[in-house]
């Protein structure tokens, strides 16, 4: 049996150290988003062979874990070994979630033939250039620069770091925003993620910022580097009421905080119709692909 232990705020100096041995681009790697999305997938950790080892079950629907994290091949094979028993234990298919293609390679060459890996379209992170999202230059953006030149000719509004003053006003709008969504999926989840973003905020050393239009949080975003060339927006919201808001949001919170980092990562679009067209709708630069593993064969 394995020893698996609740995340809690405490915890992330320990997380930290793993995440930091290499550089890993996809969006789920990062402390902030295990951290505020523990309860819905009932995030739990190990440590096994100096690798840092996650267990997730999204609302008790099927057990999966994410490849071992730490440096180098030594030790994953003996590490992945040890969670099969663990699920085997528990009667659960072993299932391996959010597999990047340099992990893909790093298992098989630790356990070669083991996994069969299936391509997860769903949750595929979106990559931009930060100055195309910054300059919204050229044909393909020119609905882009008309949505945000109409927010910007239309209504007066101010950027605004957040901050101890203004968060309170942002979980406003946030309680609004959701409530005006109560029976879509997901809702409650991402209520209680961005209510621990806002409660933690100083602790997961994350960067916030706001619109006010006509005196009110109208806009908000949240975000961290993920690594030192690409940045990753955990939250973004906004009020549809006035147009183009979303569009201001994205291209003001990059401004003021990552207009010098390459690359922006706005994570995946979880197989929804419309959030998949809006992503596209900004033209990635590239897409970081996941895979599931199935566990096939013994090594």
């Amino acid at each position: 049996m394995i020893d698996l232990k609740e995340i809690h705020i405490k915890d992330k100096p320990v997380f930290d150290s793993f995440l930091s041995r290499k550089t890993r681009c996809g969006s789920e790697f990062t402390f902030t988003n295990l951290f505020i999305w523990r309860d819905a997938y009932q995030f739990r950790y190990t440590i096994i062979n100096d690798l840092l080892c996650i267990i997730g079950n999204y609302h008790g629907m099927l057990p999966f874990f994410f490849p071992p994290i730490g440096s180098g091949t030594d030790g994953l094979a003996e590490a992945v070994k040890t969670l099969k028993g663990w699920f085997e234990s528990t009667g659960s298919s072993f299932v391996m979630k959010a597999v990047t293609n340099d992990m893909m390679q790093a298992l098989e060459t630790a356990l070669p033939g083991c996994f069969t890996f299936e391509p997860d379209r769903n949750n595929h992170d979106y990559v931009y250039s930060s100055s195309d999202l910054l300059m919204l230059a050229g044909k393909k953006y020119r609905t882009k620069r008309n949505h945000l030149n109409k927010f910007m000719t239309s209504y007066s509004f101010t950027y605004e770091p957040i901050t101890a003053q203004n968060m309170t006003e942002c979980l406003d709008m946030e309680m609004e925003w959701a409530d005006k969504r109560v029976d879509e999926e997901g809702i409650l989840d991402e209520k209680t993620a961005i209510i621990e973003a806002f409660s933690n905020f100083k602790a997961l050393g994350i960067k916030g910022g706001a619109l006010r239009v006509n005196g009110r949080i109208q806009a908000f975003s949240l975000g961290e580097l993920i690594n030192p060339e690409m940045a990753v927006i955990h939250i973004e919201k906004a009020n549809t009421d006035y147009e183009g808001c979303y569009a201001a949001i994205n291209q003001q919170f990059i401004e003021h905080c990552f207009s010098g980092i390459p690359f922006i990562n706005r994570e995946e679009d979880m197989g929804i119709p419309g959030l998949r067209q809006a992503k596209e709708s900004y033209h990635p630069v590239m897409m970081i692909e996941k895979y599931t593993g199935i566990f096939n064969r013994e090594a």
